[in-house]
């Protein structure tokens, strides 16, 4: 095929893709968990009927709990795939050529080395985000500076939140790995709930507290790894015999430990990451469906001030391409 044919295709099957696709379900996700969380005695009062026959001991002590920490570590799977998703797309269209290729099939594994390894430079937020990387020149007049203010502001805008959200994807990289392995994650850690516990869960009284996973890697492991497990660590049942057998333990990262998340990982955090990343997302698809439409003068985006609001500068195709 010709250059011509292969920029109509890539225009042609690039808008089909994002016809398809659907950007906002991860956040509905988190949001439908959130009020789940906020009627769960009543959503889940005929579901645990059918449980009982296999598990005479569940009951309210399990919403407040179990079913509780399950739906915080689902929230935390949904929003760490949703960055992921959004690196995804940003590094699938490094090469438009070949963009729904490497989209359709992509390294999960170089997905994630793009995140930790991502610039936050100017230069490099706009390139990922199709959007010019514009410079102050000597003959700006003030009409032009102005707007030139504006749009360095939306892009560092920009820059803070793409940050944020690297920031919360390190940290917690390990609780979404632990959980999406099932077996990895601690959803009643200590003892059942009391009597009170649940009637202060019930009036919205007890306070979120800690998540926590389940590790076997050495100490020394532990605080070398690179997928956010910044958690503190515990021994949770540091028992004579396996305190005199630490060290063989150790050795063979055997030794059960839990590991707590941050004290600021809190549902309502992870809605603001949600809500971030489906900002970001949303630009970059306006962004890269305008530059491959092959138009004269394109439309791009990026943040305002307002969360709920973006400004869109008329840009000239060529500018996209030249600066």
């Amino acid at each position: 095929m010709n250059p011509k044919q292969r920029e109509q295709i890539n225009m042609e099957q690039i808008n089909r893709f994002f016809a398809s696709y659907y950007s906002e379900w991860r956040h509905i996700k988190i949001l439908s968990n959130i009020k789940i969380l906020e009627t769960k005695y009543e959503f889940y009062s005929n579901i645990l009927d059918e449980i009982k026959p296999t598990d005479k001991t569940v009951g309210e002590k399990t919403i407040a709990q179990e079913i509780t920490n399950g739906l915080r570590f689902d929230s935390i799977q949904q929003s760490i795939q949703y960055i992921e998703d959004l690196f995804a797309l940003i590094y699938a269209s490094k090469n438009k050529d070949f963009f729904i290729r490497n989209i359709i099939s992509y390294d999960a594994g170089k997905v994630g080395n793009s995140i930790k390894n991502f610039k936050l430079s100017r230069e490099n937020i706009c390139k990922s985000f199709n959007f010019p990387n514009f410079q102050a020149e000597d003959n700006l007049n003030q009409s032009e500076l102005d707007t030139l203010n504006v749009l360095h502001e939306s892009v560092d805008r920009l820059i803070e939140m793409v940050k944020e959200l690297m920031e919360f994807y390190n940290k917690n990289l390990f609780f979404y790995n632990q959980y999406k392995h099932g077996l990895s994650i601690a959803l009643r850690p200590f003892n059942d709930y009391s009597k009170e516990q649940i009637e202060k869960d019930k009036l919205n009284e007890n306070e979120e507290g800690v998540l926590v996973a389940l590790d076997s890697l050495n100490f020394k492991g532990a605080v070398q790894r690179k997928d956010g497990n910044f958690g503190t660590l515990l021994i949770p049942n540091l028992t004579d015999t396996i305190q005199r057998n630490i060290k063989p333990l150790q050795d063979e990262n055997n030794l059960l430990r839990f590991v707590f998340s941050a004290p600021d990982l809190s549902i309502d955090k992870i809605k603001d990451i949600a809500f971030k990343t489906k900002r970001c997302m949303h630009i970059f698809i306006n962004n890269i469906l305008e530059v491959v439409s092959q138009k004269e003068k394109v439309k791009l985006q990026m943040p305002a001030n307002d969360k709920n609001e973006v400004y869109a500068f008329d840009i000239k195709f060529d500018e996209v391409n030249l600066k």
